[in-house]
């Protein structure tokens, strides 16, 4: 998500329970995002990734490293290519949902019920 840092921010101010704060506070924190950065990107269906730790990095400069010495068979290199472009995608990149997954995933959660009191369409 790319920011014009000369553009001006405008203010959502959202009201949540205090257990739920603390929630979206630790996981903006795990993410190594602010709190209004962590829900800026959720709100756009993104799903922002958990920071690995430090081995992380280092077995990933690793296998970068292999995949750049000489000598390697072509077959070995594109598989190591695959492996690196892979983990680089699923790990490191946020997610975005589609429409159709925010929109699934929310009528999952919150199926629509029938009103049970007022008039009828018979009575």
């Amino acid at each position: 998500m790319n920011r014009n840092p000369k553009e001006k921010y405008a203010r959502i101010d959202i009201r949540t329970k205090p257990n739920d704060k603390d929630k979206i506070k630790r996981l903006a924190e795990k993410c190594n995002l602010s709190v209004s950065e962590y829900m800026v990107q959720r709100a756009l269906g993104y799903e922002p990734r958990t920071v690995p730790p430090d081995t992380f990095y280092d077995l990933y400069g690793k296998l970068c490293e292999v995949c750049n010495t000489e000598g390697i068979a072509p077959e070995m290199e594109a598989k190591l290519l695959a492996l690196i472009d892979e983990i680089h995608s699923k790990l490191l990149l946020p997610d975005k949902e589609s429409m159709k997954q925010i929109v699934n995933g929310i009528e999952v959660k919150q199926k629509w019920q029938p009103q049970v009191s007022g008039l009828s369409k018979t009575g």
